[in-house]
């Protein structure tokens, strides 16, 4: 199997992309932004694993460390099967309180990485002639939610990205989709007491929050043979939220 690129790999549904596209036999390459420690447990835990997986610290935000990643990753594993483009951040403000730093941050970080990524890789993936992109959107871009107007900006617009990079893509054989998660539970909601977890759940149909691995799941069907005439497409993954 061809290595993976995962942004943002060390947490949340970063860290459950890379455990099942690890298990799944792809080697992987993921980033992150801060926590070393986080990054070489990931490592150890996957090491029993017959495939390489190897984290690196790099700001997506930033496109020249993200082309010197590429460059040499290139060199030293050649093209990349597939690209998640997972890393992002909330700055959560109504717009009266929004300032340019929590507009900028979102779309630099959430935005702007994933053009990086793409931009440093995709042509590497055209001369294989193979290989797909999976951009990590959220309901949040498709139904909208108080106080994250910059947040749910950047998700739609990686819907937007989707459809227009399947377009352009799909005659080198390169499928482009976005999986757009709704409430999961990750380290963001671990804080939450039962009764806040309760009154969450309530609006979902199915009365429940989503598990990091059901995201990950649908990422490790994208990549699989049985995904091979799908592109771009928005997967819903949300428990009915958005029905």
């Amino acid at each position: 199997m061809g290595w993976v690129f995962v942004s943002g790999g060390t947490r949340g549904i970063g860290a459950g992309i890379v455990r099942a596209l690890a298990t799944a036999g792809h080697p992987v390459a993921f980033t992150y932004a801060a926590s070393d420690a986080a990054a070489r447990a990931l490592e150890d835990e996957l090491s029993g694993t017959a495939q390489w997986c190897r984290g690196y610290r790099c700001d997506m935000a930033d496109r020249n460390a993200v082309e010197q990643l590429a460059r040499e990753l290139l060199s030293t594993r050649g093209a990349p099967y597939a690209l998640v483009n997972n890393v992002g951040i909330t700055r959560d403000a109504l717009l009266l309180n929004m300032d340019d730093g929590h507009w900028g941050d979102v779309l630099r970080t959430n935005l702007d990485s994933a053009y990086h990524a793409s931009r440093a890789f995709v042509n590497s993936m055209i001369e294989a002639g193979d290989g797909c992109i999976i951009n990590m959107s959220s309901v949040t871009g498709i139904k909208g939610n108080p106080g994250q107007a910059n947040y749910a900006a950047t998700k739609a617009a990686l819907i937007g990205m989707t459809r227009s990079l399947a377009v352009e893509l799909g005659r080198f054989n390169i499928r482009v989709n976005a999986v757009a998660p709704g409430v999961i539970a990750t380290e963001m909601t671990a804080n939450l007491n039962e009764m806040q977890l309760k009154k969450l759940a309530s609006g979902i149909p199915l009365r429940r929050l989503g598990s990091v691995e059901e995201i990950a799941a649908n990422v490790a069907f994208l990549l699989s043979p049985a995904s091979r005439y799908t592109t771009g497409q928005t997967f819903v993954i949300d428990g009915g939220l958005t029905a």
